[in-house]
């Protein structure tokens, strides 16, 4: 796997992550879901700005001049490193979609009335699965859009 397919991968996971988390707690609130406006509100703070962090990270690697080098070939194997850059986004999506659904479910109208997953407890499953999402790819982040600017970092 070369560098610029890692970062178009992670970029275009990114966008996606939080256009589909965004608009789930948008939406779910007015579509039933056991959520209040404000408590869907609460999520998109705690999730969103870590996905919007590797955004960031991008746009100022691809609008500097170190995006105009050639990408080089990342020395680990391509299969480890496609699993540290997919592996990851892919757990918290699959962590985070199935503690929804549970939630949702346990919450449901028909469930038994305190047996439902707590919202204390979603928001528990949701930032343990944003932690790894972190801890993993924060150091594939640092790497694939450095842009190399000692020059800013000596004025600051």
């Amino acid at each position: 796997m070369v560098a610029d397919d890692a970062r178009k991968w992670l970029l275009t996971a990114s966008l996606a992550m939080t256009a589909g988390v965004f608009l789930f707690f948008l939406v779910a609130p007015a579509a039933g879901y056991p959520l209040t406006f404000a408590q869907a509100r609460g999520f998109l703070e705690i999730i969103v700005p870590v996905f919007l962090g590797y955004l960031g990270s991008g746009s100022h690697f691809i609008f500097s001049n170190r995006s105009r080098r050639p990408s080089p070939k990342l020395d680990a194997s391509g299969e480890l490193v496609a699993l540290m850059i997919r592996g990851p986004v892919i757990v918290f999506a699959v962590i985070s979609i199935g503690a929804i659904a549970v939630f949702g479910f346990s919450n449901r109208i028909q469930a038994p009335i305190g047996s439902g997953m707590s919202i204390d407890m979603l928001a528990g499953f949701l930032s343990a699965a944003l932690g790894l999402l972190a801890v993993t790819t924060n150091v594939a982040i640092s790497y694939l859009f450095a842009t190399g600017d000692k020059s800013a970092k000596a004025r600051a």
